[in-house]
């Protein structure tokens, strides 16, 4: 490399890290060998605010691809599912670590997935991370996103479905539990925004939306389901107090881990322009109908976060995978964060009249949940 291009490259380098350096977060970290960050004046578990009666319980997953022979947050899904008579779990992305579904290592991701798989009886519906299209932005490719979608339908047992199909961005819904004249429907709707973020990914799809029609069809299907209980999930967060919401790896680890990132194509951390996009076109449309709650893995914890008016309440479940467990603070909208592996329960129901929603965290070295709060916007 000649010493003007050695020059450049050197600047970008400076230049990229400064950039990362700015959106850095700082503060506590609540890893798993302390307690659980919990907000201020929220009730402990099993308060009587927590007793409903459950029509569904949704579990939200994410991150699970990581294989591990006695994995115990696996093995808790089969008991928070049987112990109520309808149940869903959402497996939130990043299925198959590191490359997803690829042609050259077949054995290793179905030994993986078919682990989730066999976790329980359940109905179970997988959404992509960006890891199942690929390890890094320039080799991602649809081939991967494809072989897990016709293994996960072929699934020997049944109840099992893979959304959104054909490595589209969505919307594409499921509906966990068909309405009733008293009560509303319980309605998934999962997103994929890595054509979004990664733009050559989109001729991918049968049909390629662009993100305007991407966009209108979430608002319309929102729109239809208005008066229904409606999760909207994708494997990347809106907003995370984890590495990629820009935790800090601390400030030297920051200047190499961000150039690093710029030369990989991207850490798919949410200030990324791409992802910050995404999520500023995002908000607006999830303004207009907000769903109960918006969920995601993506960071490697759990966390409950106040949406404002995007939503009931942002969910980050990450932490299916306990081998990769990472690091997390709490921003001003945290009602509960820790970097312990294990997901999180919504149960929606009804207490006495009125609908309500539990929000339960589970951890996978205790028995019974670690936090538990109603969703306001249920009550």
């Amino acid at each position: 490399m000649n010493p003007r291009n050695l020059c450049l490259f050197l600047t970008c380098l400076l230049i990229s890290s400064l950039v990362g350096c700015a959106n850095r977060l700082s503060g506590p970290i609540h890893g798993a060998d302390g307690p659980p960050w919990i907000a201020e004046g929220l009730a402990a578990p099993g308060s009587k605010t927590a007793e409903i009666e459950i029509r569904h319980r949704v579990i939200l997953i994410g991150d699970t691809g990581y294989f591990l022979e006695d994995d115990p947050t696996l093995k808790s899904l089969d008991r928070w599912t049987s112990e109520v008579d309808s149940s869903s779990v959402l497996f939130l992305g990043d299925n198959i670590y590191n490359e997803g579904l690829t042609d050259d290592d077949r054995a290793h991701g179905e030994k993986i997935l078919s682990h989730q798989l066999a976790a329980t009886a359940a109905r179970k519906i997988f959404i992509p991370g960006n890891h199942d299209w690929g390890l890094l932005p320039r080799d991602q490719n649809a081939k991967a996103i494809r072989n897990q979608q016709e293994y996960v339908e072929e699934w020997p047992a049944g109840r099992a479905d893979f959304i959104p199909k054909h490595g589209c961005m969505g919307p594409e819904k499921s509906i966990l539990l068909e309405g009733t004249d008293t009560s509303n429907a319980v309605v998934f709707i999962a997103l994929d925004p890595t054509p979004w973020i990664n733009a050559r990914l989109r001729k991918a799809c049968p049909t390629p939306q662009s993100q305007e029609e991407f966009l209108a069809e979430l608002d319309g299907e929102l729109a239809r389901h208005a008066d229904d209980f409606v999760i909207v999930g994708s494997h990347y967060p809106m907003l995370t107090g984890g590495p990629h919401g820009g935790l800090t790896y601390g400030f030297l680890a920051d200047l190499i881990i961000t150039p690093i990132g710029w030369i990989m194509g991207g850490l798919g951390n949410t200030y990324e322009p791409e992802y910050a996009d995404w999520i500023e076109r995002m908000k607006p449309v999830l303004q207009r109908n907000p769903p109960e709650i918006y969920a995601a893995g993506h960071d490697h914890s759990l966390q409950l976060l106040d949406s404002g008016d995007v939503a009931g309440m942002y969910i980050v479940s990450g932490a299916g995978a306990i081998e990769r467990v990472s690091t997390v603070t709490h921003l001003p909208e945290t009602f509960f964060a820790h970097a312990a592996a294990g997901f999180v329960v919504v149960d929606v129901g009804r207490a006495g009249e009125q609908d309500a929603v539990v929000i339960r965290v589970i951890e996978s070295d205790r028995a019974g949940s670690v936090f538990e709060m109603r969703l306001p916007s249920a009550d």
